[in-house]
């Protein structure tokens, strides 16, 4: 299982860099979580998973994965930048004010995985002092 976990991490960042937010989605299963960040509230279900992954995409956001995927039990943990080239106005997914224009965040994400392999809940740890202007 830990290979499939890591295989996961790795399509999530192939998906996500082709802006394929239903890729991304069909990684989690039905009744799974979403909380990006970690103290907003959380996207519940598929549907509200995809509606997310599509905003999320949409500002042409870059993943770039620091180091490697680390595994302990059912959940994987992994570090990453997010570069935005632009960010207008409410164009952002997330749950938290963000500053206009370009910028890079520093984020690490938990998976928590079922028996099936499928995604149960995905956290995002960052916050504004994670976020370098560019």
């Amino acid at each position: 299982m830990s290979q499939h976990m890591k295989d996961t991490v790795q399509a999530y960042f192939k998906l996500f860099n082709a802006q394929d937010a239903k890729g991304i989605a069909d990684l989690y299963a039905e009744n799974a979580k979403v909380t990006d960040p970690v103290g907003t509230p959380s996207k519940d279900g598929k549907e509200a998973i995809l509606a997310f992954y599509t905003m999320a995409v949409s500002n042409g956001a870059v993943l770039t994965q620091e180091g490697s995927t680390r595994i302990a039990g059912n959940a994987a943990a992994f570090a990453f930048t997010v570069s935005v080239g632009g960010m207008a106005k409410g164009g952002a997914a997330v749950d938290v004010e963000l500053p206009k224009g370009g910028m890079t965040i520093d984020v690490i994400d938990t998976f928590y995985f079922n028996d099936e392999g499928k995604v149960t809940e995905m956290k995002a740890y960052w916050s504004r002092d994670n976020i370098t202007q560019t």
